[in-house]
């Protein structure tokens, strides 16, 4: 049986984006991108997520994308060991945002394609994201991506927080 030889793979068109793990001083430039998006802003919640993340930092999850020495892009993602009844350890893909200015540039590429290459050295298998049903843009990234629906639901149950006072 003959094996054919690693070849470079050439120039990638993500090469110019350096991504990095995520500090805690990525948390402006996360909050502003994301509120670039949504809309809103969310300090606090990107405060926590941060939090957690660089408390994970050897594991190498979460990431930031930068072109000349600015953030332009991140990537949230947590670890889960049997979680929900599933046996294999999974990641679940928490938060991606990249800068508008940036969009079409393949910083979103260069942070998927480098979580996924931590996470296979953690030899995680499966990696989860939830998307709105209407983010139209969002879904065809992932498609992209490779991402296709999970064999799972979603469920939500609204709760009154009224009901108890």
């Amino acid at each position: 049986m003959s094996t054919k030889p690693l070849e470079e793979p050439g120039v990638l068109e993500t090469d110019s984006i350096l991504v990095r793990l995520m500090s805690a001083h990525d948390l402006e430039a996360v909050v502003a991108i994301d509120a670039a998006a949504s809309g809103r802003r969310r300090p606090r919640y990107f405060e926590l997520m941060l939090e957690r993340a660089v408390k994970q930092a050897a594991l190498q999850i979460s990431l930031a994308a930068e072109v000349d020495k600015r953030v332009v892009g991140f990537v949230i993602a947590s670890l889960y060991y049997g979680e929900y009844g599933v046996s294999e350890p999974t990641a679940s893909l928490d938060a991606i945002g990249v800068d508008p200015a940036n969009r079409g540039q393949h910083v979103g590429r260069a942070l998927l394609r480098q979580l996924r290459l931590n996470l296979s050295a953690l030899r995680v298998t499966t990696l989860r994201t939830e998307v709105s049903w209407d983010d139209f843009d969002l879904l065809a990234f992932f498609k992209k991506e490779g991402f296709s629906p999970a064999h799972r639901l979603c469920l939500d149950c609204a709760l009154d927080p009224t009901r108890f006072e």
